[in-house]
């Protein structure tokens, strides 16, 4: 039964613990690395935003240059010329004028100004050519370019077999607002992209995609993926978010974010597999660290609560037989510690009782021997009553009362003392006691004082201990007014007072030392003149206990020993 407590309470203490913590720290752990990562993903697709949104604010920048140049606003506003060097001058220097190195460079696909009012510029596509804008008209890019007053139309252009990301504009004279003279398109291959985000690091798994806002593919990491964002609708509510979906049957975090200043969205694909991964490795070796860890303490839980139970169990086995009465069961085995100091107490305690046993029989023996001596001098008392009796019948018969009363006093006091060694008796009995005492001292003292009780009926049937009054009314007659020269008065009161019984003996004789009584009462002497008082105030304590006792006061010139004992019937 020990040994499975044992194991019961090291379960609770420790291994019940220790699984709570590796849960817990998994737990919080794999929280904390999937949010770690999560913020990984939200900063590389930031990144990635930064290289595009500077790659379109450089197509921004190149179209707004070429919209403002110089030359194409001071030929395209000129009125239309029928002559072919006229035009071919106008649209060679326009070409001439927005060529510049510094704005154009290699990752521009195309640069086209489609000239409004110019029906004979050329009609020919030409990469970096100025033409008439006849040959767009139609086209759809060209009308919501028209559409939007000047503002930018973000596009792709499939043509030739190549996606182009392209931006086009609608520009107006300089010098008249109202006036539009050319749309200004530029062009960038959407495999620019791949360049642009050469630097991200995605994982193997993770990819990214540009969608325009109609929910189109511009650009994927593979050619063969057929992603559509279109049915994600809440993408377009917000300029950057993330949520979890299934692609392909596989759980992905997708996170999103807008792309300055076109308004496409960069979508970042990023598997929990591969986002799981890194927070399951760490998550597993918690759990083997956890586990070696529980299938050790089981083991060392068994261990300790072996070596433990069983000595105690052999101690419990041995104290088994002492109750069937072998007594020689004495443990030989020796043990370090609380196990050795039990069985060396164990040992100990059989030897005691061994000796205990041999002194209680020959106390027994004695004790028969007492009982056969107290026998024969229970003849002293009886032959000590007989002859008290004698001397009270001898008072009667020659007319002497005093000697009659005096002498059953004293009978009845020898009575009380010795009255079958009972050591407790009621209040009523030792007052009874207290005024034959008193009468023999009145006798003594020739009626010097007088002695007045003021006691509650209800107190008499409670028991007290004896011989506890009568020291302390000697007390008060032979140091309060045995010199007294005046008429001696001593009132004995007994009430009740919150659950005890207190008795005082007060006096109007000689005050007493308080300082040498209290001195007395807190530290016991061998005086023989104060023994009385010391006796009575150890026995209360010592019966009762601590909080009860004998006390001394000085009121008025009046000793008052005030007694305080429990009430019990």
């Amino acid at each position: 039964m020990l040994y499975k407590k044992l194991i019961f309470s090291y379960i609770l203490i420790i291994i019940i613990p220790l699984i709570a913590v590796g849960i817990v720290i998994s737990t919080v752990t794999f929280k904390y690395l999937n949010e770690e990562m999560k913020q990984t993903a939200f900063q590389t697709l930031n990144q990635a935003n930064k290289n595009l949104s500077k790659m379109f604010d450089n197509m921004k920048n190149a179209l707004l240059y070429i919209s403002m140049n110089r030359e194409l606003q001071h030929n395209l506003s000129l009125e239309e010329s029928v002559s072919t060097f006229q035009i071919n001058r106008e649209v060679t220097s326009v070409r001439n004028g927005i060529l510049y190195p510094g704005i154009f460079n290699d990752n521009y696909s195309s640069v086209e100004i489609f000239a409004l009012n110019k029906e004979y510029y050329p009609l020919r596509l030409e990469r970096n050519n100025v033409m008439s804008a006849k040959i767009v008209v139609n086209q759809d890019w060209f009308k919501k370019t028209v559409e939007l007053n000047g503002k930018l139309y973000w596009y792709v252009n499939r043509i030739y077999g190549e996606n182009l990301i392209s931006v086009s504009r609608l520009v107006y004279d300089v010098k008249n607002f109202k006036k539009p003279i050319a749309v200004v398109s530029v062009d960038v291959e959407v495999s620019k992209i791949d360049t642009v985000l050469s630097d991200i690091k995605l994982g193997k798994n993770n990819k990214i995609y540009l969608i325009d806002d109609k929910g189109e593919l511009v650009y994927s990491q593979e050619e063969d993926e057929n992603f559509r964002i279109s049915p994600l609708k809440d993408v377009y509510k917000n300029n950057s978010g993330f949520r979890f979906i299934k692609l392909n049957g596989k759980q992905v975090m997708l996170v999103y974010n807008t792309i300055s200043p076109s308004g496409w969205k960069l979508v970042g694909v990023f598997s929990l597999e591969e986002l799981n991964e890194k927070a399951n490795r760490l998550k597993n070796f918690i759990q083997l660290v956890a586990f070696i860890s529980l299938f050790s303490a089981i083991l060392l839980s068994l261990y300790f609560s072996y070596t433990i139970s069983q000595p105690i169990i052999r101690l419990s086995n041995r104290m088994k037989e002492i109750e069937k009465g072998n007594l020689d069961m004495e443990i030989d085995e020796k043990w370090n510690g609380e196990i050795g100091v039990l069985y060396a107490s164990f040992n100990y305690m059989i030897r005691r009782i061994k000796e205990l046993i041999q002194e209680v029989y020959l106390s027994k023996l004695r004790e028969k021997e007492a009982e056969l001596k107290a026998l024969q001098a229970q003849i002293n008392p009886h032959f000590l009553y007989n002859t008290l009796d004698s001397i009270n019948w001898l008072a009667v018969i020659n007319g002497i009362p005093e000697i009659s009363k005096i002498t059953n006093a004293l009978a009845s006091i020898l009575r009380y003392s010795i009255d079958k060694g009972n050591s407790v008796t009621t209040i009523e009995n030792e007052l009874k006691y207290v005024k034959d005492y008193i009468t023999i001292q009145k006798m003594r003292f020739k009626d010097r004082f007088e002695v007045y009780f003021d006691i509650e009926e209800e107190i008499l049937s409670y028991k007290i201990i004896k011989l506890i009054l009568q020291p302390i009314v000697e007390n008060a007659i032979v140091h309060g007014l045995e010199d007294y020269e005046g008429k001696g008065e001593i009132l004995i009161k007994g009430y009740f007072e919150d659950g005890t019984v207190v008795f005082e003996i007060a006096n109007n004789g000689k005050p007493i030392d308080l300082d040498f009584v209290n001195k007395l009462l807190s530290s016991p002497t061998n005086d023989e003149k104060s023994y009385g008082i010391q006796n009575v105030n150890e026995r209360i304590k010592l019966y009762y206990g601590s909080e009860y006792g004998l006390f001394y006061e000085v009121k008025e010139g009046v000793t008052i020993a005030r007694i305080k004992i429990p009430a019990v019937k």
